[in-house]
C-alpha cells in the first residue's frame, strides 16, 4: 500500500472526482437527506436514552427553564458551531497524522472542510480522517449521555444528531470509495475529491 505522498505516482490516473463546488445539486441533496438524517437519529437517541435511562425525560425538560427562549436558541447555536470546528479539527489532526502537514479549512454556507490539497492519500488511511469525527464524537456523546445530569441529556442528544446527519458528505465520500481498488489514493482539496487508481491496460 502505497503511503501519503505529494506525488503522484507514475501509470495513476484520475478515475472518479466529486466536487461540491462545481456540483451545487449534489450540496443542495446531501444537506436535505442530511436533515432527514439528523430526525432520524434523534428519534432513535430519544428511544435509546428512554430505554437506557428510564424516567430521565420526567426531568430532562428543565434545561435552561430559567433563560429565555431566545438564550436558549443562542446557547443550542454555540453548541452547534462548536461541534462543528471539533468535527473538522479531528478531520485535521488525521490529515496531519499521516501526512506531517498542516491541513487547510474553510466555511461555506452550505459545508465546512478539511482538507489536504497538496497530498495523494491511500484510500485506507483516508477511510480513518472521513470517519473518525463521525465514530468519535458520536461515541463521546452517546457515552456522556448516559453519564451526565438529566438537564444535559436533550442538548447531548441534539449535538450527536447534528453530529450523524452533519456527516453526510463524509458518509457519501466514504461509500463511493468503497468502489475503488485498495490501492487507490485520495487528493481532497476542500470543495472536491478525487479518486486516483492505477490505469488499466
Amino acid at each position: 500500500m502505497i503511503s501519503s505522498t505529494k506525488t503522484l505516482p507514475d501509470g495513476y490516473v484520475r478515475s472518479y472526482e466529486i466536487n461540491l463546488a462545481m456540483n451545487k445539486g449534489l450540496a443542495v441533496l446531501l444537506n436535505i437527506v442530511g436533515f432527514f438524517i439528523i430526525i432520524f437519529s434523534f428519534t432513535l437517541l430519544l428511544l435509546f436514552t428512554r430505554w437506557a435511562r428510564q424516567g430521565i425525560f420526567s426531568d430532562a425538560f428543565t434545561f435552561n427553564a430559567n433563560l429565555s427562549t431566545i438564550g436558549a436558541f443562542l446557547i443550542l447555536i454555540v453548541f452547534v458551531a462548536l461541534s462543528l470546528i471539533l468535527h473538522e479539527l479531528i478531520h485535521g489532526f488525521f490529515f496531519w497524522f499521516f501526512t506531517h502537514s498542516r491541513p487547510v479549512y474553510a466555511l461555506h454556507l452550505a459545508y465546512a472542510y478539511a482538507a489536504a490539497p497538496g497530498w495523494y492519500i491511500s484510500v485506507r488511511q483516508y477511510w480513518i480522517i472521513g470517519l473518525a469525527p463521525l465514530v468519535l464524537i458520536d461515541a463521546v456523546g452517546l457515552l456522556l449521555i448516559l453519564l451526565v445530569p438529566a438537564s444535559w441529556v436533550l442538548l447531548l442528544i441534539f449535538l450527536v444528531a447534528s453530529n450523524t446527519g452533519g456527516s453526510i458528505g463524509d458518509m457519501w465520500i466514504m461509500l463511493r470509495s468503497l468502489q475503488t481498488s485498495p490501492s487507490a489514493l485520495v487528493n481532497d482539496v476542500g470543495d472536491g475529491v478525487s479518486f486516483y487508481e492505477p490505469a488499466r491496460p
